[in-house]
């Protein structure tokens, strides 16, 4: 059992068919930081290993997460493994999880999903959203009337070109001080995990600029693996300033180009990942299918009772602020 990004002197499972965020050099990138790595060995070769980064809430609470920038992940097993002999390396692998640390984690599938469950994890399906690579000569049929119109108007009045990965990166941190918001993590590996796909012939970065300008309104990185095309990240410039409001299709336009991108190279568009109500019915105007991703957790003694009295405190300080503003406000 690990805690730095340091590998034992023995060989790995082979890691190119799993999903790009299972990967050895994306992993060796996104483990910038402080992690927790479990692994089991035989003959020194490591047949399974399970690495998560590792925090401390603002109460001092001891958590780990996915690795930053990692939308799925999971143990990593040599694929010649059979299911029932995977299931064994996994359950080995989550009883090497320390106790002391709670554990929230996104899993690339549904067999592990049931493993960590069985384990005494608790489990969540989260929505996600994709587009078949067998959908490629039918999928537009599920775009709705407002993306058609959107798709339209970004076309007349914007173009689509190519983007450095720093200049990327460079892009989504100015729209975020523009927003006054932080990244949830550290762009600097975001970065260097784009600059190495892209080395790896495993990522295209884009931009949708102004016609008549140059201006950037949009830009989208998206990565991919033998099966999948993932979504990764995006930007968009905010309103404002002395520029003009960016396209209401720029987006859409980006995504457009990309979901045709992961088709003619014969793999399936995945959304990669819902955060909000509104984003969800972005990527089902746009032609996705509802699929699900696995969470999990397990959670400290202390992590447990924490979170049952945190949802009636947040609803308490809710309803208080609320009648402020409200007595304010009259």
């Amino acid at each position: 059992m690990h805690f730095t990004t340091q590998h034992m002197q023995v060989s790995t499972p082979d890691s190119e068919e799993n999903p790009v965020y299972m990967q050895d050099w994306f992993t060796a990138i996104a483990a910038k930081d402080r992690i927790l790595r479990v692994e089991v060995v035989e003959d020194r070769n490591v047949v399974a290993s399970l690495s998560c980064s590792l925090y401390r809430n603002p109460f001092g609470m001891k958590q780990a997460y996915n690795l930053p920038w990692v939308r799925v992940s999971g143990p990593i097993i040599d694929a010649n493994h059979d299911p029932a002999r995977r299931r064994k390396l996994v359950e080995s692998l989550i009883s090497q999880l320390p106790n002391n640390r709670s554990y929230f984690l996104t899993l690339s599938n549904e067999d592990d999903f049931r493993t960590f469950l069985a384990s005494g994890f608790d489990g969540e399906l989260e929505d996600n959203f994709l587009i078949p690579a067998d959908q490629a000569k039918t999928w537009e049929r599920g775009l709705s009337k407002m993306s058609v119109r959107h798709l339209r108007s970004a076309e007349k009045a914007l173009k689509i070109s190519a983007l450095e990965p720093e200049e990327f990166i460079r892009q989504y941190a100015e729209h975020l001080t523009m927003r006054r918001r932080k990244p949830y993590a550290d762009l600097s590996i975001a970065r260097d995990i784009l600059i190495e796909a892209t080395r790896r012939g495993q990522a295209r970065v884009t931009a949708a600029r102004r016609r008549d300008t140059g201006e950037i309104d949009a830009a989208v990185a998206c990565l991919w693996d033998n099966g999948r095309y993932y979504y990764w990240m995006t930007t968009r410039r905010p309103p404002g300033g002395a520029q003009r409001a960016p396209h209401q299709g720029a987006v859409k336009l980006l995504m457009y180009a990309a979901i045709n991108h992961a088709h003619a190279k014969g793999l399936t568009f995945d959304f990669d990942g819902v955060p909000s109500a509104q984003v969800a019915k972005l990527y089902a105007g746009m032609g996705g299918t509802k699929s699900v991703r696995y969470k999990v957790k397990r959670g400290t003694t202390c992590e447990r009772l924490a979170s049952v009295v945190r949802s009636p405190v947040k609803a308490a300080l809710r309803n208080t602020f609320g009648r402020l503003i409200r007595l304010k406000l009259n």
